[in-house]
């Protein structure tokens, strides 16, 4: 694992050693996928006198099958660099490998086809069409990308739980189910990146726990997860954990032994 120059790197694993150490499920992955790095990063708004540079100079890798949270106060850039790796966003400058893919410098378009063949998306408010049964809005993803099969709906809603609730609209679900139903709509196109950006913000303790839980699971099965967040009991989990401060790596730190979600407490 490598930060900047000027961050501060942890493994807390015995005998082990940065990017060279095997993550927590290594053993279970049949075919670790998903992996990022990114060297000189810079992601900048605006010019001259009101230019704010969001991220500056980010280097960091995460193996394939990984499972990373990414802490930092709001406005630390921590978004942005999940943005940029997803393909929502260009860096300014630097390099962007995701999924084996360098995709630094492609156009919208072509990064539009990239998020749709490689990479799911999370967010804190589910964004759920609430005219549409919890299968419909697995399914839609897959009519409006042409990626993946729409007869996987209620297998992917069995994934996470919600076998039963496959007819239910949104508003007949609670909000950890309706995060649920959004996870499943993410691994409908099967990505080998899922990136959560506050998933369980809008949550309480109990259910927070079920969708960390869940994507625990998911990370299990061999796809990197990336989640970002404010909340740092989330890290918990985590094998890798992130600091970004102003836009830059403030430190890395590898857990030999990350908790379980029952163990999460905020």
């Amino acid at each position: 694992m490598t930060g900047r120059h000027d961050a501060e790197t942890t493994d807390t694993r015995a005998g082990t050693g940065g990017a060279d150490a095997p993550h927590r499920h290594a053993a279970e992955h049949l075919a670790p996928r998903g992996g990022v790095r990114l060297a000189g990063v810079r992601k900048t708004y605006g010019a001259g006198d009101n230019v704010v540079h969001a991220l500056d100079g980010v280097d960091l890798e995460l193996p394939a099958g990984s499972f990373t949270v990414v802490l930092g106060p709001s406005g630390s850039g921590k978004t942005t660099m999940l943005n940029v790796v997803g393909g929502i966003e260009q860096a300014t400058a630097g390099t962007v490998e995701v999924a084996g893919q360098d995709i630094s410098g492609r156009s919208p378009v072509d990064l539009a086809g990239f998020r749709r063949e490689h990479v799911g998306f999370v967010f804190q408010f589910f964004n759920l069409v609430p005219t549409l049964t919890a299968r419909e809005n697995v399914e839609i993803i897959v009519e409006l990308t042409g990626v993946g099969q729409a007869k996987r709906a209620p297998e992917l809603l069995a994934q996470v739980g919600l076998a039963e609730r496959a007819d239910h609209f949104p508003a007949q679900l609670s909000g950890g189910q309706q995060q649920r139903v959004a996870i499943a709509r993410a691994l409908a196109t099967d990505p080998d990146l899922l990136l959560a950006d506050e998933p369980t913000g809008a949550l309480d303790l109990t259910t927070g726990r079920q969708i960390l839980g869940v994507l625990l699971d998911l990370n299990r099965a061999g796809r990197t997860v990336v989640v970002v967040t404010h909340n740092a009991s989330v890290a918990q989990i985590a094998d890798t954990v992130v600091t970004v401060v102003d836009g830059k790596i403030r430190s890395v730190e590898h857990q030999e032994s990350p908790a379980d979600a029952e163990a999460v407490s905020w």
